[in-house]
C-alpha cells in the first residue's frame, strides 16, 4: 500500500471545466455511436483522485467485482499540478483515464490485459513503422521505454509493467508541466488491479437493456467537488439511449424527447443518444428507461458499481 500526494488545489473555476468537459463528451458519443453499427463498444470509468491534500490510500491488490463492467484496471495515484478535472473510459478496445488540464491538454493512462511488450512483432499492427522506441529508466524496477511518433514532436509516450505484470501506456498531449522526469514519477504511482467504480444511479433490473456501450465519468480535481456521469446503452434494435447524471446545472441541449430530474444537489436524465442510428427512439421508449432510473443521491456511501439488468 502507498500513499501519494494529489496536486495543490487549482485556482479555477471546477464547473465551467465540466461543462467543457460536457461538450467534448458530447462529441465523443457521437463517435462512439457511429461506430455501433460495426463494433459495439463500452467504456468505464473511475477512482478519482482530489487534490489539495493527500489522496486515498488504495489497496494494492485487486478488489473483486461481481458482474460490473465498470471496473478500472490502472488508475493514477499522483497528477501534475496543472490537473483540473479526471475522467475514466472503459471499452472493448481499451480502457483509459485521462487528466484534463485548464487548457484542455491531456495526459492519459491507456490498459491493457496483456503481459506481453507491445513492442514485440507478434503484437505490432499495420502502421506502427511510424514509431521509435527509446530506453527509458526502470518504474519501480520494472521494464519501461519512450515511444515517439513521427510527425508528433509534442507527443511523449511511456510504455511501463504495471505491478501485476501487464504493459500500460502513459501518453502526454500537451498537458502543462508534464516533462520525462513528470510522465516518470505519474508512472510509479499508477496503481494497477480490478476496481469497482462506485456510480451514484442504478437502473431497475427490468429496464430492457441489450448492452452497455459507452460510459464516462467526469470529476473535478480540487475545489468543489463536482461530476458528471453518461451511459450510453444498445436496446431493443440497436436503439440507443443514454442515462445522465450529474452536479450543477442540467444540459441546455435537451432533446425532444429528453426526461430530467433533480433532488439531493444532483440531477438524473434520460434521452435517445445523439447519432441513433438504429431503430427510432420515441418519447415512450425513453419514459421506460427514465421510470426504471434510480439516482442514490451525492453521499458517496449510498454509492454502488453499476450493476445492469441480466439480458
Amino acid at each position: 500500500m502507498s500513499a501519494e500526494h494529489s496536486a495543490p488545489v487549482p485556482t479555477v473555476d471546477a464547473g465551467s471545466a465540466l461543462r467543457r468537459g460536457r461538450k467534448v463528451r458530447r462529441r465523443r458519443l457521437a463517435v462512439a455511436t457511429a461506430g455501433v453499427a460495426a463494433v459495439l463498444l463500452g467504456s468505464l470509468t473511475v477512482g478519482l483522485l482530489r487534490g489539495g491534500g493527500p489522496a486515498p490510500v488504495q489497496p494494492a491488490v485487486p478488489t473483486p467485482v461481481d458482474r460490473s463492467p465498470l471496473t478500472l484496471g490502472a488508475r493514477f495515484g499522483w497528477l501534475p499540478e496543472s490537473t483540473v478535472m479526471l475522467e475514466s473510459e472503459w471499452s472493448t478496445i481499451t480502457s483509459l483515464q485521462t487528466a484534463v488540464s485548464k487548457e484542455n491538454g491531456l495526459l492519459q493512462l491507456i490498459g491493457s490485459d496483456s503481459e506481453v511488450d507491445p513492442w514485440s512483432t507478434a503484437s505490432r499492427s499495420p502502421g506502427d513503422e511510424s514509431q521509435s522506441r527509446e530506453a527509458a529508466p526502470k518504474v519501480n524496477g520494472r521494464d519501461a521505454y519512450w515511444v515517439s511518433v513521427q510527425g508528433m514532436p509534442t507527443r511523449i509516450e511511456l510504455r511501463f509493467r504495471g505491478s501485476d505484470g501487464r504493459w500500460l501506456t502513459l501518453v502526454d498531449m500537451a498537458m502543462p508541466g508534464v516533462d520525462r522526469p513528470v510522465m516518470l514519477r505519474v508512472a510509479a504511482a499508477v496503481q494497477s488491479g480490478a476496481y469497482a467504480v462506485q456510480v451514484p444511479v442504478s437502473l431497475d433490473a427490468s429496464t430492457p437493456v441489450s448492452e452497455l456501450n459507452h460510459v464516462i465519468f467526469r470529476r473535478s480535481v480540487g475545489g468543489p467537488d463536482t461530476w458528471e456521469l453518461s451511459l450510453q446503452l444498445r436496446v431493443r434494435d440497436n436503439a440507443m439511449a443514454e442515462i445522465e447524471a450529474g452536479t450543477g446545472s442540467e444540459p441546455t441541449d435537451q432533446a425532444r424527447a429528453r426526461r430530467c430530474a433533480h433532488g439531493e444537489g444532483m440531477w438524473w436524465c434520460a434521452a435517445p443518444a445523439p447519432l441513433n442510428l438504429g431503430a427510432a427512439v420515441a418519447e415512450n421508449d425513453v419514459q421506460v428507461w427514465f421510470d426504471r432510473l434510480t439516482a442514490h443521491g451525492r453521499d458517496e456511501s449510498t454509492w454502488r458499481p453499476l450493476m445492469l439488468p441480466p439480458r
